[in-house]
């Protein structure tokens, strides 16, 4: 498949450990993108997405054995030890978290965007954090082509009410025309708004024909998104996209499929997720 060329129409500040945020204005090929974020969408309520985790780096400390710690990325429970999440999320800074995991905090069971706490491996009744002893990265990465990883927990997770695991798809096909997704950055395409709280929205997710038409190649590896409603935008990749009533045999009653992972968005075009029943195998190994 030849390479596409991409113009790129904005390029933000980059700081520190943080994700490149410039944006993709044409085919899928490249190395720039915008990190994702919820449009339109709801606060969330403790138990309506207890699979959905905040990937939290730290940002200061306050005091002594207080740090400050805000999102960097949204992840999703698929055992107790395993977190599946976007892989350009540790790609900035030549792969700095990558490389030095333990900087890191898997936090579940809390909605909130930013925390002081002092980082150590904690569960209590409502939230439990964690250190990641290991980042896997699919070996192909080549944003935003297989944008897909895997966290590895120091601990394992304790499965309540508010923090359990989600299935993954495992069949490739069309999903229904309402899914949800659900994050914890800003809640616009444009300006400095940080939601507080976890937001949840409902999602209109394109067949796979339309998806490849759309952008002129083979889209097999994504969903794509209608975004005239609600999307999600800059600040909130490797959260999950998730469906019910699909004809995937790894579908629970009354409980979501995890079929997508927040990848980019194109302003042109649409908003984009890895598909991740297309990486079943990867995932399972």
């Amino acid at each position: 498949m030849f390479l596409k060329l991409l113009v790129i129409i904005s390029i933000l500040k980059q700081t520190a450990c943080e994700t490149d945020l410039r944006v993709i204005t044409t085919l899928k090929h490249s190395p720039y993108y915008v990190k994702p974020t919820i449009v339109n969408g709801k606060p969330a309520v403790t138990g309506d997405v207890p699979y959905l985790v905040s990937i939290k780096e730290p940002v200061g400390r306050i005091g002594n054995g207080r740090i400050v710690w805000k999102n960097l990325c949204g992840g999703s429970i698929i055992s107790k030890y395993k977190i599946l999440t976007a892989a350009h999320c540790f790609d900035a800074n030549n792969y700095f978290y990558y490389k030095h995991p333990s900087k890191l905090r898997v936090v579940a069971g809390d909605l909130r965007t930013q925390i002081t706490h002092p980082g150590e491996t904690e569960t209590n009744e409502y939230t439990q954090w964690r250190s990641i002893d290991n980042i896997i990265i699919h070996p192909l990465y080549h944003f935003p082509t297989n944008d897909i990883a895997i966290t590895i927990l120091d601990a394992p997770l304790n499965f309540t009410h508010n923090v359990d695991y989600i299935m993954t798809a495992s069949v490739n096909t069309n999903y229904p025309g309402t899914c949800l997704t659900a994050g914890y950055g800003r809640t616009g395409y444009n300006g400095n708004s940080v939601s507080p709280v976890v937001l949840i929205t409902r999602i209109n997710t394109l067949s796979l024909w339309k998806c490849s038409l759309m952008w002129e190649m083979n889209m097999n590896s994504f969903i794509c998104s209608d975004s005239s409603i609600s999307d999600v935008a800059k600040g909130d990749s490797g959260g999950p996209l998730v469906c019910k009533g699909t004809s995937d045999p790894n579908e629970r009653s009354n409980r979501d499929l995890l079929v997508g992972v927040v990848n980019g968005k194109n302003f042109d075009k649409t908003s984009l997720y890895t598909r991740v029943s297309a990486y079943k195998d990867w995932i399972a190994d």
